[in-house]
């Protein structure tokens, strides 16, 4: 977590499970299995908020969540996931050595052993992709622009002196954009607020582009410099209607963003933690894959 953000309060949990000796807790893990969605049909239930005094408990822990949840009649436990996925959640799988970038939820590699130790295996997966040649323009772009704008598509920098009513339309379209990913849960707008408010000092509202059509929001990208890596834009969240006709938008806000950045003396844009089955709809041509991730699965039937 990075210098001055605040992580905002995950979801109470359904229960917490706790390996003791001696009158002592070695580890523990919080459970969530009411409204939690359904992962293809299977009732789910989530593994998140891990501790460990020592090494080599964790997938001892992680057989008595499982058996918990299956308990609760769950059919799927599925983890590392902090309550629901607008917080912290998902493992490394591979990286090439880039260094954690702002806002990572980093782990180490061998943190996946107790998972695939206790029966677990990869459910979801997700990549960051790091981008080298911000002063090359994305030749998808200009044919898409010029769609967009025939559809009365605008683009415009983020309000930040109105960020709240900003967010309030972004959190309208977040909820209908996002609804049909993996383990997705709708949450307020004050829970969703809370997660970007943080964000607002380090925010440039050049790197922050929005595609308004008919006076709202229908797309937007929140990106951010690295304050450890300044020459280094990651790109965080973008999420557009999923109106056909807005098909190709999330190309252009890309775009917009790395010409932004170029123009900045910024010489690397990250995408970070795109789902694999989503990623054709924001990348750069030329970025290539740093880092994987993955949410892990275990069934209980």
């Amino acid at each position: 977590m990075m210098a001055g953000v605040v992580p905002p309060a995950i979801a109470v949990p359904d229960d917490v499970v706790e390996l003791r000796a001696g009158g002592t807790v070695r580890a523990r893990c919080s459970l969530w299995w009411g409204g939690i969605p359904a992962h293809r049909g299977r009732r789910t239930g989530l593994i998140g908020a891990l501790e460990a005094r020592e090494a080599g408990v964790h997938a001892a822990l992680l057989v008595r969540a499982a058996e918990r949840l299956r308990a609760a009649g769950c059919e799927l436990a599925a983890g590392p996931v902090d309550g629901d996925t607008w917080h912290r959640y998902r493992l490394v799988t591979w990286s090439d050595g880039t260094p954690p970038f702002a806002l990572e939820p980093y782990s180490p590699v061998e943190a996946t052993a107790p998972w695939e130790r206790a029966g677990f295996a990869p459910l979801e997966t997700y990549a960051s992709y790091r981008d080298d040649a911000l002063g090359a323009r994305d030749p998808r772009v200009p044919a898409l622009e010029a769609r967009l704008r025939a559809a009365a598509v605008v683009l415009r920098p983020l309000d930040l002196a109105h960020f709240d009513d900003e967010l309030a339309q972004i959190h309208a379209l977040a909820l209908h954009g996002f609804r049909d990913a993996a383990l997705y849960a709708p949450i307020g707008f004050e829970a969703f607020a809370a997660l970007y408010r943080p964000l607002a000092p380090l925010l440039d509202a050049r790197l922050c582009p929005v595609a308004v059509r008919d006076g709202r929001i229908a797309g937007a990208l929140f990106a951010l410099r690295d304050p450890r890596m300044p020459q280094t834009v990651v790109l965080k969240t973008v999420v557009r209607d999923p109106d056909r006709a807005l098909a190709g938008l999330g190309f252009v806000l890309t775009d917009s963003v790395r010409a932004g950045a170029h123009a900045l003396g910024a010489t690397r844009a990250i995408s970070a933690l795109q789902h694999d089955g989503s990623v054709a709809r924001s990348l750069a041509a030329q970025a290539v894959v740093f880092r994987r991730y993955a949410v892990f699965g275990k069934e209980l039937a």
